[in-house]
């Protein structure tokens, strides 16, 4: 996908391992908790209360990686340290106002909730900005902060810096694979060689 090749070593799998090994977390959360900032009608620690929302809730985030306001550096002479304005904002969205599910437990119409809202806040915000960006951080070993199902929203007005390659390898495809998508392609082909795939329901793969 970034045109880059991969060095696979299957072999390295035989080595002995004697470094740190995560225990799972067997803890079983409430469905709710008063002292979750994530939870329906608690206050999140910006002293902001959280409405006694039923299904989906999206709201700035109270501690952001990029804001809107912020001061234009001074202009680099040097061409090895380059320096440029980055301006954006950062939502949350709740997945459930519950605290003890995930994605993988929700019920479809939770789940048809959930891509509708992304749809919408990719609709609204793709109006704004140059790039806009859904992602979920999920467990605490992956740095994630709150076990509260959901993800971070963050639009921005530039490009990540790998995300124009991805752009030009779907350009290049569709020279080469006969003006056919990039993605549906490889679609087709992991369907036909059934590697590396974990999941596949009707219209999900």
């Amino acid at each position: 996908m970034k045109g880059e090749w991969v060095l696979v070593s299957p072999h390295r799998m035989k080595r002995p391992w004697s470094g740190q090994v995560e225990k799972s977390d067997e803890s079983e959360l409430p469905e709710f908790d008063p002292n979750n900032p994530l939870c329906p009608g608690v206050a999140r620690p910006s002293g902001v209360l959280n409405p006694k929302y039923e299904s989906t809730f999206v709201f700035t985030n109270d501690f952001p990686a990029l804001l809107e306001d912020v001061p234009q550096p001074e202009e680099s002479t040097d061409p090895l340290f380059k320096t440029d304005v980055a301006k954006g904002t950062c939502r949350v969205m709740c997945f459930s106002p519950k605290s003890n599910v995930t994605v993988p437990l929700m019920e479809t119409e939770e789940l048809v909730k959930v891509v509708q809202e992304w749809i919408s806040q990719l609709d609204e915000l793709g109006k704004l900005y140059k790039w806009v960006q859904i992602f979920e951080n999920k467990g605490a070993i992956m740095g994630c902060s709150n076990p509260h199902p959901h993800c971070q929203i963050g639009p921005r007005h530039f490009y990540p810096t790998r995300q124009p390659s991805k752009m030009n390898i779907s350009r290049i495809s569709l020279k080469t694979l006969e003006n056919l998508c990039y993605w549906i392609m490889l679609k087709k082909k992991y369907l036909k060689r059934k590697e590396l795939l974990l999941l596949m329901k009707t219209g999900l793969l």
